[in-house]
């Protein structure tokens, strides 16, 4: 009897030990997240007076990124979305529609998890033609 009380409180410590190690080793593969990007144009507040609106975004490179989604949004009334896109590089070119307010944001995805970031902030941009 006093046998399986022993191999019963040392199996209870061994599984216990195992669990903690898993959960170690599952917080050890988690990678902080990673960093929205900068943006860098068209700035905040901009009035674009073009026709063809033909707007170009930009943003900087974030380290360990190796691909980035913009939301392009625009306003008649209400928020829609335009267009959704991913790229590996650090613009993206969109026909704008008609003359209304638009916004944009961009996050970055992570070349070591292949996770996504949080998305940058919003920056508006008006075309008054």
């Amino acid at each position: 009897m006093k046998s399986r009380i022993i191999l019963l409180f040392v199996s209870v410590f061994l599984l216990n030990l195992a669990s903690k190690v898993d959960a170690q080793t599952q917080k050890d593969k988690k990678h902080d997240p990673i960093a929205p990007p900068e943006l860098v144009a068209p700035v905040e507040g901009a009035k674009l007076n073009m026709f063809p609106r033909k707007t170009i975004f930009e943003w900087k490179h974030v380290d360990g990124a190796n691909k980035y989604e913009i939301e392009v949004e625009y306003n008649d009334g209400k928020w829609t979305l335009l267009k959704k896109a991913t790229t590996n590089v650090v613009s993206y070119t969109l026909d704008f529609i008609g003359k209304n307010p638009g916004r944009w944001r961009v996050r970055s995805y992570s070349k070591v998890t292949g996770n996504a970031g949080v998305y940058s902030e919003w920056r508006n941009f008006t075309y008054l033609k």
